[in-house]
């Protein structure tokens, strides 16, 4: 991660403050949720500056174990989120990206429930090794919002072992975690953008064992 030294940027004390909002942005968590550690960043007046800390929370439903090549079901249930009013006064294309399990094919994949959502389109997307859920906002700050649980079908590889279910993402390019929100202090927009914390273990939100 860059640090603010090496960028050899000083933050003004508006701009430090919108900084700090960011991390409070962490939805409340409830049982059987798994924490996931993200990478991120924000922009304040026109340079990148990393948020430390900042992770989200799933709930992942999935069969103990399937036979190869039989369809079974995952359920992706994100834990709510409430966006910072004072740093994040509205907030779009809020996005969510969950890993395709090596070996395994998506054959079908759902939204269902979500609340706070407003009149958001949603939708969601399955491209290269990730299903991403969007919803487009605008979200207002401060209120709490649940993005939709995902339900996808997939069909187990041919192959027994293990299908293990983890968060998308993988650069600033290709994020596991987005949006993009007013910051009513600098009165300016600008993207939130995250990924899965390369310097800490994977995390696994479920697994599945694929035997005979």
């Amino acid at each position: 991660m860059t640090s603010l030294g090496q960028q050899g940027i000083r933050l003004t004390t508006a701009a430090g403050l919108a900084l700090a909002g960011i991390v409070s942005l962490s939805g409340s968590a409830h049982a059987a949720t798994v924490a996931v550690p993200y990478e991120c960043r924000t922009w304040v007046q026109g340079n990148t500056h990393p948020v430390y800390d900042y992770q989200r929370g799933f709930d992942v439903a999935v069969p103990a174990s399937v036979r190869p090549g039989e369809r079974f079901q995952a359920t992706y249930d994100p834990a709510p989120i409430t966006a910072f009013a004072e740093y994040n006064k509205t907030v779009t294309d809020v996005r969510v990206a969950y890993r395709i399990p090596a070996g395994a094919k998506v054959k079908h994949v759902k939204l269902t429930g979500g609340s706070g959502l407003g009149d958001s389109t949603l939708s969601v997307k399955v491209e290269g090794e990730d299903i991403t859920v969007s919803a487009s906002g605008p979200l207002e700050g401060g209120v709490e919002f649940d993005l939709p649980t995902l339900k996808v079908t997939y069909k187990a590889p041919k192959d027994t072992g293990t299908l293990n279910f983890v968060p998308g993402g993988s650069s600033y390019e290709q994020p596991g975690f987005y949006w993009y929100r007013y910051q009513p202090i600098l009165d300016e927009w600008g993207p939130f953008e995250c990924f899965p914390d390369p310097a800490k273990p994977q995390t696994v939100l479920a697994s599945t064992q694929v035997k005979k």
